[in-house]
């Protein structure tokens, strides 16, 4: 055995050698240890074949990284155009080889896209922006190119969708079950650039495309879409300026979820989303009850949303229930937010009636009450929400007062059933204390009478300093608004993520100003409203509609206190 094993020791060797070079391929991800931490974002080091070859007749790829990178990250960022579906992958060390079984179609340019989701192996920084190798199997390269920037807070790896026209009918093309003709991804700063692309007619679609499938999905991917589709010819090769921003749609008709009586006079509905506050009004008359038995209705006298700032349950007071009863309650007219109507099939449910007597007093649920507020605008008004429709007399047991003593005049309006707003007829002193005072044992049920026995809440807050604000005024001078639609302007203040976007409408000749402006950077939004909403609308990718109009200021502005800002310009980029 020994001789044996001797005579075939060079064999031996030889085979040991190579199953190190095997050994050390397959291990060729691991990364030196030690040194400085890496920040480096990968590169593209080398491609085959090169970058526009024309009469490229290989069915094979190879990308060469500047660093080791992981292989899933780039596997999962490998987009080409037109869609080729059956394609394999081979590593060695820092270059892959894309392997595309069934060929090219022939005289058809190409366009290889390799996503920002791709990160080096070692602390996974990511490729600072799409990578594009464009090359054809006949002998011309397309040479039409859109460019663009998604706005958005996390603008990076969005992807952008891009769809011929010109072979299709537009009202038929729908991305959530068809994939793109073109493909690209915004780097760090939201900036895209599709390239090579035959000349044509395209619709383009910004989408956080979360399931990396290639297709928008309703309700999970945020979209957006371009106010117009863009137009590439032989004569103007470039579509430049595409601006979207996104938003998560909302797709889904409201659902009524449960039906409870509380009590012998109220009955509590709750929905599977926010219901639509602007038709407070009217919500009686969209509520129908009637006994299961003998068909007769029950009144409904009020109805109210009982948070307006969740808007998720809904308090019907009826006229008296009868104890076990079977009651369906129906629900019309109720709409979420997203102006959906509620769904048909999910609109009536069945409950028992309650001979529980209606004793509960009115709690307050919501509202501008909270202590030692600070900060509260010379201008506010103060908003109070109760758990139950009241009586008129809830006029006249709200004051607000200077410091503890002087009475501020004020008027009290009632925007709901169950809702009091509170206003100051005159602006408030500037660095002055202020106190409100509700006496609960007045704010009576409407249905029972009932209060909160010797109660009284006094809340007290400070207005603001106007010495630690500024403002900013200027014009927007930009084609891309519409002339008959308003014009709203929103101060971002990037320096502060929890401030409130302050808005401002603009006059007819594009100026605007924004008054007591906290310090701060400031990006400058400017839309055209042309559904009368007061939100930028972002588009709908099918049924189609194109995004309102709107352009984005080219720099932040500095805002310091007592330090106004004139003559910013918000313009096209």
């Amino acid at each position: 055995m020994t001789d044996f094993i001797k005579d075939r020791l060079p064999a031996f060797s030889c085979a040991i050698v190579c199953l190190l070079f095997l050994l050390a391929g397959c291990a060729g991800q691991q990364a030196p240890e030690g040194g400085p931490v890496d920040t480096v974002p990968p590169e593209i080091a080398s491609v085959y074949p090169a970058p526009n070859t024309v009469n490229f007749k290989d069915s094979r790829i190879a990308i060469e990284f500047s660093e080791y990178v992981d292989r899933s990250s780039v596997e999962k960022a490998v987009f080409i155009s037109p869609f080729v579906s059956d394609i394999e992958y081979a590593w060695s060390g820092r270059e892959v080889e894309i392997i595309i079984h069934g060929g090219l179609k022939a005289n058809t340019t190409y366009v290889l896209t390799l996503g920002t989701d791709v990160v080096d192996y070692n602390n996974h920084n990511r490729l600072a922006a799409a990578f594009t190798l464009a090359f054809s199997t006949g002998n011309v390269i397309d040479r039409g190119a859109i460019e663009g920037h998604v706005y958005d807070d996390k603008p990076e790896g969005v992807m952008i969708f891009a769809y011929r026209l010109n072979d299709i009918r537009p009202d038929t093309l729908n991305p959530a079950v068809t994939k793109p003709d073109y493909i690209t991804q915004t780097g760090a700063s939201g900036t895209f650039a599709l390239s090579h692309l035959a000349f044509g007619t395209y619709r383009v679609f910004a989408v956080r495309d979360e399931y990396r499938d290639l297709v928008y999905t309703p309700e999970v991917d945020a979209v957006g879409t371009l106010t117009k589709d863009l137009v590439v010819s032989e004569r103007d090769t470039l579509s430049s300026g595409a601006a979207f921003t996104l938003a998560l749609e909302d797709t889904s008709a409201p659902r009524l979820l449960s039906a409870e009586a509380r009590d012998v006079r109220h009955v509590i509905l709750k929905f599977s989303e926010a219901i639509d506050t602007s038709m407070a009004p009217g919500l009686s008359r969209a509520i129908s009850i009637t006994d299961t038995l003998s068909g007769r209705a029950l009144d409904v006298t009020e109805a109210f949303i009982e948070n307006p700032q969740t808007a998720l349950s809904m308090t019907v007071c009826t006229k008296e229930q009868i104890r076990d009863a079977g009651y369906r309650v129906s629900v019309t007219a109720v709409r979420d937010r997203a102006l959906h109507p509620i769904a048909p099939s999910a609109s009536s449910l069945v409950f028992r009636g309650s001979d529980r007597p209606d004793t509960l007093a009115p709690v307050l649920i919501a509202g501008s009450m909270r202590d030692t507020l600070s900060h509260i605008e010379l201008d506010d008004h103060f908003r109070f929400d109760f758990s139950d429709a009241l009586k008129p007399s809830v006029l006249h047991v709200f004051s607000i007062r200077l410091g503890d003593s002087l009475d501020v005049p004020g008027t009290i309006a009632r925007p709901t059933i169950s809702g009091v707003v509170l206003t100051p007829n005159a602006p408030l002193l500037p660095k002055s204390r202020y106190s409100i005072t509700i006496r609960y044992d007045s704010v009576r049920s409407l249905t029972s009478g009932s209060a909160l026995k010797d109660s009284v809440r006094t809340v007290r807050y400070t207005t603001i300093d106007p010495e630690n604000f500024s403002s900013l005024e200027g014009r927007i001078d930009s084609p891309v608004l519409s002339d008959t639609a308003v014009t709203i302007v929103e101060a971002f203040n990037t320096a502060d993520k929890t401030a409130v976007v302050r808005r401002s409408v603009a006059t007819k000749d594009r100026t605007f100003s924004f008054q007591r402006l906290a310090e701060g950077m400031y990006r400058l939004r400017a839309f055209s409203d042309m559904n009368n909403n007061g939100v930028l609308d972002a588009g709908r990718p099918f049924p189609f509609r194109y995004s309102e109009p709107f352009v984005v200021g080219r720099d932040t502005v500095k805002v310091r206190a007592r330090w106004p800002v004139e003559g910013v310009v918000i313009n096209s980029r």
